[in-house]
């Protein structure tokens, strides 16, 4: 998808393209499946807050119930103008459809750079009836985040980016990482 393509070249496009001699950043498996944890230098930063999920055919599919059913996981490397990168992908289906003809397909993945990760939502064969009756509403979750209590409890200060509107980077919203955040998704 060109948009989504875009959506991550506007999510990298704010690092510099400087040797990056920064701790490291590690993005691990975490307890629920299709999710993950990010950590900077050994240090939980972004602690998992659920499951993958996705609307298709009027319905909410997701990992943790099992509607959502996990297909396979592959792992890969690769060389791309951000830099080298170590890649973990999990293709999903409807368990519903498991034996139709052509049955929904949903990708996600996680690309781990050396400075930073970039995460990927692929819908491989298209979903129908997504529609959540709210204009806001989301169509798929990944990968989500737990955000901490508030800036007090946490002694790590982190900021958040949020591109929204009609059109991916039609507005932004910027502030502090916390549970308070009043533009964070």
């Amino acid at each position: 998808f060109l948009l989504e393509e875009s959506v991550a070249d506007m999510m990298i496009a704010a690092l510099p393209p400087l040797a990056y001699t920064g701790p490291a950043v590690e993005a691990r498996h975490a307890h629920a499946v299709g999710s993950v944890d990010i950590f900077i230098a050994g240090a939980l930063w972004f602690p998992a807050a659920g499951a993958a999920w996705v609307r298709h055919r009027g319905r909410k599919l997701s990992a943790a119930d099992g509607s959502l059913s996990l297909v396979n996981s592959r792992n890969s490397s690769g060389i791309d103008s951000y830099g080298s990168y170590f890649r973990t992908a999990w293709r999903w289906a409807d368990r519903d459809e498991a034996n139709a003809t052509a049955p929904f397909a949903f990708e996600t993945a996680v690309r781990r750079y050396e400075s930073h990760v970039a995460f990927e939502q692929t819908f491989l064969s298209g979903a129908s009836a997504t529609a959540t009756g709210d204009k806001d509403g989301l169509v798929s979750g990944y990968p989500s985040f737990r955000l901490p209590a508030s800036a007090a409890t946490d002694p790590v200060r982190r900021g958040y980016l949020s591109y929204q509107g009609q059109m991916v980077g039609a507005g932004y919203k910027t502030g502090e990482w916390e549970a308070s955040a009043a533009g964070v998704g």
